[in-house]
């Protein structure tokens, strides 16, 4: 009875060791290591009042202030400790510098969506399968705000929402040793912190509080590469969008029409030479607005040619024979 009762003891213990590994195994295919990172608009600085990332209440990580910060839209400079557990909820309180506002954001996330993706993950440049790293929230003039996931060469958005306008006492926000009104420090950390070339264009057109909103549109559109003599993009083009995505476009897809927002950056490899091409976000959205608007339904092309020697590329969209050149992309050359 003894031999029995021992064997039936361990039977047990196995059973709730099986039943435990299960359990574990179950919670792993939910769990999945990230950091968060906090972005804003290029030469549109923000900054943390206070926030944090939580499931179902219960805080994963916080949001603290860590100074002005901008950065790159979709690609987060401020790195703050992320966790495994998939966020439910995320509230942040914040300034925009260039309008002058704080504004706050109570929302809930799209927990399934979010979990699906990193389950998911996607096929790296050199063909491996990987998942993303960080759960990026950009914040735009107006109060936008978008979150992405991002990894390496890859960045994709699961969420956006609309902020309010919230109030936050100066002296709450910092120490105000000059003990200035609330107009007065706004005015005097707009001087500081907003870059004059951002001065200049809101003096002239406003605060663009509807720019991001508008870089979320798609459109119908593929790149045509001209050369002077023949050649063609002998590997993978690394894309990145005005809507704060990015991705690797495998070779096979290069030439097709494709439903995507609009570029803000490419790099495009050539048999012997490769450049790199820097979009003003602005200028594509406005020739492609005017464009669609003349020519609905209609497939764009950005059109490409590649100089003689390869020393430049010029960039012009075209649609049943109207054109509009992108006068204000940077193309830098290189030979490979």
């Amino acid at each position: 009875m003894k031999i029995i009762n021992q064997l039936l003891g361990l039977g047990i213990v196995a059973l709730l060791s099986c039943n435990n590994s299960n359990k574990k195994n179950m919670e792993n295919k939910d769990s999945f290591s990230w950091g968060s990172t906090i972005t804003a608009p290029h030469k549109y600085p923000i900054e943390i009042y206070r926030g944090y990332l939580s499931n179902n209440k219960e805080m994963i990580t916080a949001y603290i202030n860590t100074g002005a910060s901008t950065g790159d839209w979709g690609f987060g400079n401020n790195a703050y400790a992320g966790g495994k557990t998939i966020p439910t909820d995320l509230s942040l309180t914040w300034i925009s510098y260039a309008d002058k506002k704080f504004y706050k954001i109570e929302a809930e996330l799209p927990h399934d969506k979010i979990l699906a993706l990193f389950k998911k993950g996607y096929e790296g440049k050199d063909k491996s399968h990987i998942t993303y790293n960080d759960i990026t929230v950009g914040l735009a003039p107006g109060g936008f705000v978008v979150v992405w996931l991002t990894g390496k060469n890859r960045s994709i958005e699961i969420a956006h929402f609309q902020a309010v306008e919230t109030f936050v006492s100066a002296n709450e926000f910092y120490r105000n040793p000059h003990e200035r009104t609330q107009q007065e420090f706004f005015d005097v950390f707009y001087d500081n912190e907003v870059p004059k070339e951002t001065q200049a264009y809101i003096k002239k057109n406003g605060v663009p509080v509807k720019l991001w909103k508008e870089f979320r549109t798609k459109y119908n559109y593929r790149f045509n590469i001209h050369f002077y003599k023949s050649d063609k993009e002998s590997a993978d083009r690394e894309s990145e969008y005005v809507n704060g995505e990015k991705e690797i476009i495998r070779v096979e897809d290069l030439n097709v029409f494709q439903n995507k927002p609009l570029p803000s950056y490419c790099r495009f490899w050539f048999s012997q030479y490769n450049a790199e091409a820097e979009f003003d976000g602005e200028e594509v959205l406005n020739a492609f607005k005017k464009l669609t608007a003349a020519h609905p339904n209609k497939n764009i092309e950005i059109e490409a040619k590649v100089a003689f020697m390869y020393k430049t590329t010029t960039f012009t969209v075209r649609c049943e024979g109207e054109e509009i050149p992108l006068l204000k992309t940077v193309v830098r050359m290189w030979k490979n």
